[in-house]
């Protein structure tokens, strides 16, 4: 199932092309066996059962089909994403990589709990061949003694690899380093909402959702947040009167505010800039998502940027 929920990955940074998610797919190549892959058969059925929808455009003069990810699909994502491999580890190696790499680290909490068993089942293959070569090693053959040796070396490997890896993701959680800046999320659509809260987490970030901007506004009462995140258009209070009230409040006045929103008129947006925004990110856009969190990375003032890989 690696094909199809790296491209479910890969949706998650904006709608997308077809064509465009066979090249994306090639980048993974050096974690597991991704390039040269058929896509659509994969994308259609991802579509029948409802984890991507699609629409059709017109682009280079060909109608072509462009791919967004759904809020089922995000969840399909998370459910493989926090199970270990079925079969036995020194068979899904591969897997294992490009399931860490898909999911990079997060605060509030490890979706990789699987690999503490991982650690354990390593530790005794390890053991076993360490004691297989002490117990054979004036009987077998010499190069036998090296093949045994090297496979002990990959699974040692292994092992730091993977213990690294932990100690990566968990770093955000570590009670000596500053705490993840918070980001309140404003959006009635399920969907949206599901797909900002996972690209923010991944990114590292502690992430809050309102299904509107009344809730928001609420929220903001209530609790001290770094980043708002906001939907244009929205039932009981919308993007911008929910932003115009933020920049009358003395409060919040200095709150860093991004609109996320599928209105692409260039009015919509020097609308929102001028009301007093940070920035502007469509939806319909593509690497939408990975354009979000740098923006978010940018008014928290991360250097570097976490984007997703």
């Amino acid at each position: 199932m690696s094909v199809p929920h790296t491209l479910l990955r890969l949706l998650m940074e904006g709608p997308t092309h077809g064509y465009e998610l066979r090249r994306k797919l090639s980048l993974y190549r050096h974690f597991y066996p991704l390039s040269n892959v058929n896509v659509y058969p994969v994308l259609r059925d991802l579509e029948e059962q409802g984890f991507v929808c699609s629409r059709s455009e017109l682009s280079d003069s060909r109608v072509r089909k462009v791919y967004e990810i759904t809020a089922k699909g995000v969840a399909e994502f998370e459910d493989w994403i926090g199970a270990a491999p079925a079969a036995s580890l020194a068979a899904e190696t591969d897997l294992l990589a490009l399931k860490l790499v898909l999911a990079p680290s997060r605060s509030g909490g490890d979706p990789l709990a699987w690999l503490s068993r991982s650690l354990a089942e390593l530790d005794e293959e390890i053991a076993g061949w360490r004691a297989y070569i002490e117990t054979r090693r004036a009987n077998i053959p010499r190069l036998a003694l090296l093949t045994a040796d090297y496979r002990l070396r990959c699974h040692e490997n292994r092992r730091a690899y993977i213990a690294e890896a932990m100690r990566i993701t968990a770093a955000g959680e570590n009670e000596e380093s500053e705490p993840a800046p918070r980001i309140l999320v404003a959006d009635d659509s399920s969907a949206s909402r599901a797909l900002t809260k996972h690209l923010l987490l991944a990114a590292g970030y502690e992430v809050r959702l309102a299904e509107d901007g009344a809730e928001a506004w609420d929220l903001l009462q209530e609790t001290g947040f770094d980043v708002l995140v906001a939907d244009a258009l929205m039932p009981e209070l919308d993007g911008f009167e929910l932003l115009r009230r933020v920049r009358a409040s003395a409060a919040f006045s200095d709150l860093p505010v991004i609109v996320n929103t599928v209105l692409d008129d260039s009015e919509d947006r020097d609308a929102a800039l001028a009301a007093g925004a940070n920035d502007y990110v469509c939806k319909n856009d593509a690497d939408s998502g990975r354009r979000l969190v740098n923006c978010v990375d940018r008014v928290t003032g991360i250097a570097n940027g976490h984007g997703a890989p």
